[in-house]
């Protein structure tokens, strides 16, 4: 999710950009509560208003009511399909209340498959800033997964009608254990990365490739972890120092506790070209923001 044009022509604030977003599209049933309940903090659309469709069995799947994003999830630390995907939902999110303090809404959500897959049905007006994948344990079932928004771009979905699909798109997810393992690995940060939500990424190249020896920045907003294949010295460290660069062996990943929602680059010399991507993380979430090159 690159939350891309117009947004690059906003202030870095986005106190610019408010109006000329739909901030209510046809979905929205304007009775619905936050995903906290709380309508004051700017969230509506929870996920106790979404129903949650069953997506396995192509004939229970019903493809009328908009378009659709479907594809599989991928559990980082088991480099492979989640461990009990039937106890996981997959949700579509808006992210537009975050710019403003508020909760993300809930568009559409379906349960995950046995193979790992997923389709999110009913989809209709997506945000000009992009979307999200979200995954999570499905209400009533056991905490086992931190919850996950993978970002969408807006181009990918933008002119889709009922029927439609986009397709093959990864959700990525970070199960419990190794969400922990991260926040205890996060030098200098002192709270709990889970509670706070964190934004994590891949540098990648033209081919998706991961790419070693690139750095992400903000302009010092905030501070980068980078993960390396050896975690017996710490995931972000190799012989007691912080990595300062990507791992293609570790999949080129980065973390950034409480990301602030601000435009984010990525450079490795000139070896490769990426867009520069406002994005942030989300109290709670893990946010996946990917830089594919260009």
């Amino acid at each position: 999710m690159s939350l891309r044009a117009p947004f690059f022509l906003c202030s870095a604030f986005l106190s610019a950009c408010i109006g000329v977003r739909n901030v209510e599209p046809g979905w929205l049933n304007p009775d619905a509560g936050s995903q906290a309940g709380d309508d004051d903090n700017g969230g509506n659309g929870g996920v106790e208003e979404v129903e949650v469709d069953e997506g396995c069995d192509e004939d229970d799947i019903d493809r009328t009511g908009g378009f659709a994003i479907e594809g599989s999830v991928y559990d980082i630390d088991l480099d492979d399909i989640p461990a009990d995907p039937e106890s996981l939902c997959a949700y579509a999110l808006d992210p537009t209340p975050v710019l403003t303090g508020g909760d993300p809404i809930f568009m559409a959500g379906s349960q995950v498959c046995p193979n790992g897959d997923y389709v999110v049905t009913g989809l209709n007006d997506p945000p000009s800033i992009g979307m999200f994948i979200s995954i999570d344990d499905c209400e009533g079932n056991d905490d086992t997964v931190m919850r996950s928004a993978t970002g969408v771009d807006f181009e990918d979905v933008d002119g889709l009608r009922a029927g439609d699909a986009y397709t093959g798109f990864r959700a990525y997810l970070i199960n419990n254990d190794f969400a922990a393992a991260i926040s205890a690995d996060l030098t200098n940060f002192d709270d709990d990365a889970q509670e706070t939500g964190f934004m994590a990424g891949f540098v990648r190249d033209i081919n998706e490739n991961p790419v070693a020896g690139a750095t992400v920045a903000c302009g010092g907003c905030v501070s980068f972890y980078y993960m390396d294949a050896d975690g017996d010295d710490g995931l972000f460290s190799t012989g007691g120092d912080l990595n300062t660069q990507t791992d293609a062996e570790a999949m080129s990943m980065f973390v950034a506790p409480r990301a602030p929602i601000f435009t984010y680059g990525a450079s490795d010399g000139g070896a490769h070209t990426w867009e520069s991507q406002l994005f942030g993380s989300l109290p709670g979430y893990a946010s996946f923001l990917l830089f594919n090159a260009i």
